[in-house]
């Protein structure tokens, strides 16, 4: 027992005997009025402040050298600074108010850099997009950005897509680590839950150099919550009511940090009836549960800082089959499925002189059963017993490091390598897929060349002083990586010949070359062009492969090809932004050519009245655009206009449309920033219109979707009750309760519409311990 004392004394005790630290104040740039209540934030080591009511700070770092710092405060341009400490420092700031709002560090980024520094465009969908957004789920609340959709059954169960690519083309990351939850079945949906989350990062297009295998058409990665600022305790309690589905969902939360450790730990739980389509009838089996649990703990000492993350989900969910009893109970009825997620991961930086190594590791069990008789009641946690059609239980064991050598002549070089070893194993009475094992292993070399540009204001100040203002720090950069990959995966024998659910052992190995080159150029502080080239590559996955039998939910049977090659892509992407005081506009094209492209066809013919389809390969292309114009008019600063369009266009080599691509789309918001009134601050009132083209540009298996408009309206506040603040927010989605189908969602074959009118209530309750 005293050993185990003598480890936690080690970790929390306050060690930076030899500690360098950086202090000053911060000020607005047009009055120089002081400002408290602004953040200062170290990405690399999850450590943040708070100016006082002075404007000034202090932050003890643990060991010389260079660090990245994020200085926001809402109104002001974020400011984004990389600064080499060799002694204690002062370092006064300016923030410039705005209109326009400002990017965080990109974290997906191997480099911690810049949104300007980045050739790939990613967008940061942010923790206060999040809690007002009026969506049910996590994954819809993202299709709010251009170019990402959902493949989706009913209301829970959504599949990423970005610019036209999803199952495991899109990558989705989190804590550190790549999250496998079976994504190549319909109805496996994201397997996260929104809680704790700070922000997410989306990156379109292939990230294989970075990421590895299955990062070809992009990557979702999930960031969490930021630490509590030295030497507090913090917590807060979130929860919205949905009107459609007579819904609800909670979480509450709280996290606290001292110099060298910090802790969270963030319970929620949403439970929501059958949604209702446009014409009031409700769908049936739509209703479902889910329970959450996140907890992290993490500790700085000079040499090392360290994160151990757990998290825990359980969803119950309902496969939609017809239109039959309306209520909105939550008694789930065959077909339904249970899938429990647990992972448990731990991120480690090690520092060594002037360099650091990055080292991830993670452990991830996914168990998911689906069941095809009997019901299933309401509960916080579900041990259901009764035998499952389909029980299969996921377990992937996973590594990621990072060598980042000290930066030379503006060039800084990162070796890495990645793997993970990954078993399946069915425990029902039925397998779509085999028992079997998979072993990955990459590495990869990128390197990172900054030339800087001249500042508009230089810095100044005694030799301890560094004023900084809105400027550039890297006029041109570029990003240039290779990488190899392999996978071995063995499949066992299933089953006995001619039977059922008979399926062959097997052993395949597949292999990859990727590269990936890319700049940025900055032609002034309002102007900036990013362009890449990049390739990325999939192998097939166990469905494909070996699938011979009927899933639960897809209403179809489906024959696997062991015959299939590597998925391989390589896309040009090219952008714009121009960003000035009033208005900022920004353009992205793509083009991605896909050899070996996998997809799914029907046969003339059926087992057990059952379609029968099948895996088969041919080259592909897809191309289109996205953009973005965000405008505050020099008189008007509160009103606010912002419109986004995307397209995709996706044809094989025979001149085919491939399936299950999304619609064009049009979206335009007018938001107006009410001033504050009484205890009433940061107000605003919005409304969207956002147009889905008609569909027309069809596989053989489909039919085409029309257009249809969709209003939706939100109103929010910030309401002060003594010393307590209240973020409270009503929305709107289908305001006018129209009737449509989604060209991607699965239920349009049925005849089943999207979910019509809905009404949303949401409150946030932060507060402090300490």
């Amino acid at each position: 027992m005293k050993y185990i004392f003598l480890v936690v004394i080690f970790i929390t005790t306050n060690n930076l005997f030899n500690a360098q630290v950086i202090k000053g104040k911060l000020t607005d740039a047009e009055t120089h009025e002081t400002l408290p209540g602004v953040n200062i934030y170290l990405p690399e080591l999850k450590k943040g402040a708070v100016s006082d009511i002075d404007g000034k700070y202090t932050l003890k770092l643990p060991r010389k050298g260079i660090y990245k710092l994020q200085i926001s405060f809402v109104g002001y341009d974020i400011i984004l600074k990389t600064i080499d400490v060799q002694e204690d420092l002062t370092l006064n700031f300016e923030l410039t108010p705005t209109v326009i709002e400002t990017k965080e560090f990109v974290i997906s980024s191997v480099y911690h850099s810049s949104q300007n520094e980045n050739p790939v465009e990613v967008i940061q969908f942010d923790s206060k997009q999040l809690t007002q957004s009026s969506d049910p789920t996590l994954m819809q609340s993202l299709t709010h950005v251009a170019g990402v959709n959902m493949i989706s059954t009913g209301t829970n169960i959504g599949k990423p897509v970005i610019r036209g690519l999803s199952y495991n083309r899109v990558l989705v990351f989190s804590e550190g680590i790549a999250i496998d939850n079976q994504q190549f079945g319909d109805e496996h949906g994201l397997g996260l839950s929104e809680i704790g989350i700070d922000k997410v990062e989306i990156i379109k297009g292939p990230s294989s150099l970075f990421y590895g295998a299955d990062a070809m058409g992009g990557v979702l990665h999930f960031i969490s919550e930021k630490p509590a600022n030295i030497n507090t305790v913090v917590g807060d309690f979130g929860t919205k009511y949905f009107s459609n589905t007579n819904g609800y969902s909670s979480n509450l939360g709280i996290k606290g940090a001292t110099e060298t450790f910090r802790y969270r730990i963030r319970g929620g739980y949403a439970s929501h009836g059958d949604y209702q389509q446009g014409n009031n009838d409700r769908v049936t089996n739509t209703h479902y549960t889910e329970s959450a649990l996140k907890i992290g703990v993490g500790f700085m000492k000079k040499w090392w800082t360290n994160d151990v993350n757990y998290s825990f989900l359980q969803s119950a969910i309902g496969i939609p089959e017809s239109i039959g009893e309306q209520n909105t109970h939550r008694e789930l009825e065959a077909p339904f499925q249970i899938i429990t997620n647990h992972i448990l991961s731990t991120q480690n930086t090690f520092y060594i002189k002037n360099s650091h190594i990055n080292l991830n590791l993670g452990y991830m069990m996914n168990n998911r059963k689906e069941f095809g008789e009997g019901t299933l009641s309401e509960a916080v946690y579900h041990n259901y017993t009764a035998p499952a059609i389909l029980n299969m239980a996921l377990k992937t064991t996973s590594y990621d490091i990072k060598w980042h050598l000290p930066e030379k002549k503006s060039v800084e070089l990162i070796f890495g390598s990645q793997g993970k070893y990954q078993t399946n194993r069915n425990n029902g009475e039925e397998n779509l897929i085999p028992d079997a094992n998979e072993q990955q292993v990459g590495g990869f070399v990128m390197a990172k060349y900054s030339a800087k540009a001249r500042s508009r204001k230089s810095e100044v100040g005694k030799p301890d002083e560094l004023t900084a203002a809105r400027k550039l720090d890297n006029k041109f950069t570029t990003i240039a990586g290779a990488r190899y990959d392999a996978k071995k995966m063995q499949g066992f024998e299933m089953d006995t010949l001619g039977g059922e659910s008979y399926k062959r052992s097997f052993e395949q190995f597949y292999e990859s070359y990727n590269g990936s080159l890319g700049f940025t150029y900055q032609f002034s502080e309002k102007l900036l062009m990013r362009t890449n080239v990049a390739s990325g590559f999939r192998a097939p996955n166990l469905a494909e492969l070996s699938s011979n039998g009927v899933h639960e939910g897809t209403f179809r049977y489906e024959i696997g090809n062991l015959a299939l090659k590597t998925e391989q892509n390589f896309e040009v992407d090219l952008g714009f932004e121009y960003v000035a005081e009033h208005v900022s506009v920004a353009f992205s094209g793509f083009n991605n050519s896909i050899n070996n492209y996998i997809f799914l066809s029907p046969l003339d013919s059926l087992i057990d009245d059952a379609p029968v389809f099948t895996y088969n390969q041919i080259n592909a292309n897809l191309y289109g655009l996205e953009s973005t114009i965000d405008i505050h008019p020099h008189a008007m600063h509160w009103l606010h206009f912002e419109t986004n369009y995307a397209m995709v266009i996706a044809k094989n080599s025979q001149g085919e449309y491939l399936p299950r691509i999304p619609a064009f789309n049009l979206s335009n918001t007018l938001k107006l920033d009410l001033k504050n009134w009484k205890k009433l601050e940061n107000s605003f009132i919005s409304l969207t219109a956002n147009t889905t083209f008609a569909q027309n540009f069809i596989s053989d298996f489909e039919t085409p979707t029309d257009l249809y408009v969709l209003l939706d309206a939100k109103i929010g506040t910030e309401i002060k009750v003594g010393k307590q603040n209240i973020e409270i927010s009503i929305g709107a989605t289908n305001l006018l309760n129209k009737t449509y189908y989604n060209h991607l969602s699965r239920l349009k074959a049925d005849g089943i519409y999207d979910m019509g009118r809905n009404l949303v209530v949401s409150v946030k309750i932060p507060f402090g311990i300490k």
